[in-house]
């Protein structure tokens, strides 16, 4: 059409290399952060709980300084001066978090520190996504950002975690080193005022946690026991997902007798996977509708996760850790559609919101959980703990299906690429 803005393809990847820096810390802090942690803490439950204190502190604080970052207005824009105070601050106290295995303390100390320094600036980086692409384009958008992501996941684990094993701060300071480069590629791809800017972008997907609450009784009735449903489901599939993220490293190195490099890099191949099979994904999706999608990829988690549990051969877990990777991929390209899609264009928010907080909540309590079962059990058993929610969510999203969903938006599942919607960290 004359006139329509391009697509700001350059642009965006631009922008992306933040989200590429962002999702490579959160890769290396979940996979090194709990044998930091094994210095002082030997419960894996209490170090699970400490793995979810991220996910706590964002659920509250972003839909606020997404807010704050709103009302902003300056030299810099709206958005970047976020950016410019909360990258520098959490790429220092990042990198100073192995040198602050002093005494617990001291380690909890910086990671709230670290904590509330990425979680300063990742609500505003969300936004400059909306901020510099038409409506109609956004979706795509999502997918080009969320790509992006997903390969600084396998930069991390692939190329960055292998350092550990040197000496323990060089994955940490490398992490923090690529989060300041990218800070200097946003600041030369973002506008300081770009063209569509709106308030309220980071809200519509994390929106105030009260209001949340307060609608979550609209849930009980019997009209909506379908997207209720499904929201247990995701609940259930996010959990069995975050569970082995912020664990993993515990079992292969315990148990297993990997170093942390090793175990990192073993990890890598569930990213390298959902990279690869993203897309695939979606074309399922569009295929065979988003609810069976969804369903199979639970279940492909979870029957290599039982495999997994049954073998110390690091070539045979590559295997099995790669096909979790490649499960969560067909779970997690079609749930912010089929979620979002249950509100119609009126309610679009509030589902959001939903999805938002539904998967964070369990990437709150699921490494304490599993943690819990590997107290009481062992290691072995987050495995286990892990496929059990990965089988309770297939047969719910199931379930859901029988209950009445809307369904038919597959076609944007696929074009809204890998991972589209909020996801924990």
């Amino acid at each position: 059409m004359a006139g329509a803005p391009r697509f700001p393809l350059a642009r965006l990847i631009g922008i992306g290399t933040g989200g590429l820096a962002l999702a490579a810390i959160w890769s290396t802090y979940n996979v090194f952060m709990p044998l930091l942690l094994g210095d002082f803490v030997e419960s894996r439950a209490l170090r699970g709980a400490i793995m979810g204190l991220d996910n706590v502190i964002a659920i509250v604080m972003i839909p606020v300084i997404g807010a704050w970052s709103d009302r902003v207005e300056g030299r810099w824009g709206r958005r970047l001066p976020f950016l410019l105070v909360g990258v520098p601050v959490a790429a220092v106290a990042f990198a100073g978090l192995p040198w602050a295995v002093i005494t617990l303390w001291t380690l909890l100390a910086l990671d709230v520190v670290f904590l509330l320094a990425i979680t300063l600036y990742r609500a505003p980086l969300v936004a400059l996504l909306p901020d510099h692409v038409a409506p109609p384009e956004r979706a795509a958008g999502n997918g080009v950002i969320t790509l992006m992501a997903a390969l600084g996941a396998v930069v991390a684990l692939l190329l960055i975690a292998p350092a550990f094993d040197l000496v323990r701060w060089l994955p940490f300071a490398a992490a923090g080193a690529l989060a300041v480069v990218a800070l200097a590629v946003v600041l030369v791809a973002a506008q300081r005022h770009p063209p569509f800017v709106e308030r309220g972008a980071v809200q519509d997907e994390a929106p105030l946690v009260g209001g949340l609450l307060r609608d979550l009784r609209r849930l009980g009735d019997r009209a909506h026991r379908g997207p209720a449903l499904l929201l247990l489901g995701l609940f259930a599939g996010f959990f069995g997902f975050a569970a082995v993220e912020a664990q993993f490293s515990v079992v292969a190195t315990e148990t297993l007798g990997m170093t942390g490099g090793e175990a990192g890099r073993l990890f890598g191949a569930a990213s390298l996977a959902f990279v690869a099979l993203a897309l695939p994904a979606g074309l399922a999706a569009r295929r065979l509708g988003e609810l069976p999608t969804m369903a199979g990829g639970a279940l492909l988690m979870a029957g290599a996760l039982l495999l997994a549990a049954a073998t110390t051969r690091p070539e045979v877990l590559t295997v099995f850790v790669a096909l979790t990777g490649a499960g969560w991929a067909f779970f997690l390209v079609p749930a912010y559609p089929l979620v979002a899609d249950q509100g119609g264009r009126e309610r679009v928010g509030f589902y959001t919101g939903l999805y938002y907080l539904f998967g964070s909540g369990a990437a709150i309590v699921a490494p304490g959980f599993a943690g819990l079962a590997m107290d009481l059990i062992g290691n072995r058993a987050l495995f286990a703990a892990s496929a059990l929610a990965l089988l309770l969510s297939a047969a719910t999203v199931l379930a859901a299906g029988r209950r009445g969903l809307v369904t038919g938006r597959a076609a944007h599942g696929a074009e809204a690429g890998p991972g589209s919607g909020p996801a924990p960290g």
